[in-house]
């Protein structure tokens, strides 16, 4: 589900620039949708999980959530929505997406 929330935010991206990519609001808002599930998972993912690093890096999606908030009410300004895609909200879920993907990795690869 990560990886695909990345493809998704690499198209939206693209679609600034690349009048082909004509979905790019239908999957930002598919986005949305996955960024608020996992918003509903994390609370139950910290209780799964006593480590307190799994713990810190669910928290750390707070941040993911705090940039995606900034584009309320404001999706019809293509200029700002560009700007917080591009500089924050794709950049903060990358980050958080290696740094869940480290604490986990080692549950999944068993």
């Amino acid at each position: 589900m990560l990886d695909t929330i990345e493809e998704a935010l690499n198209y939206v991206e693209a679609s600034f620039t690349d009048l082909r990519k004509t979905e790019g609001d239908q999957v930002l808002s598919d986005v949305f949708m996955a960024i608020g599930q996992i918003s509903e998972s994390n609370p139950l993912l910290k209780e799964m999980f006593g480590e307190e690093d799994i713990r810190k890096a669910l928290t750390g999606f707070d941040t993911v959530t705090d940039q995606a908030w900034k584009l309320d009410g404001r999706l019809d300004n293509n200029t700002f929505k560009q700007s917080i895609v591009q500089e924050d909200l794709s950049p903060a879920f990358s980050t958080w997406k290696a740094a869940i993907e480290t604490e986990l990795n080692p549950y999944l690869t068993h």
